[in-house]
């Protein structure tokens, strides 16, 4: 929302759910890393995973859904990428298309 505190131009809608990054390379092929979404906008989202990724890596981000709702399926990019107390990382990934 427009004139907010974080001046977002989309509301962020905290989730909370499971999810699973794809990442693609030569060296080592296909890779899956599961995360947790935290929380999800237009544009972006808010992942913790247990290992570092660097910023501008580029993957996949995978959210199943329940009943009829059809999976939310985006290529992303690493924007943020900070360690959290517990060790785990939360990725800040800008949204770059839909799937």
């Amino acid at each position: 929302m427009l004139g907010s505190d974080e001046n977002r131009n989309f509301m962020r809608m905290s989730v909370n759910a499971d999810a699973q990054l794809i990442l693609e390379d030569e060296q080592h092929g296909q890779q899956v890393i599961d995360a947790i979404c935290l929380d999800l906008s237009a544009t972006g989202a808010s992942l913790q995973i247990k290992q570092p990724l660097e910023e501008g890596r580029e993957l996949t981000i995978l959210i199943e859904s329940g009943g009829n709702v059809p999976a939310l399926k985006a290529l992303a990019q690493v924007v943020r990428s900070q360690r959290l107390d517990d060790g785990d990382y939360q990725l800040g990934c800008k949204i770059t298309k839909i799937l």
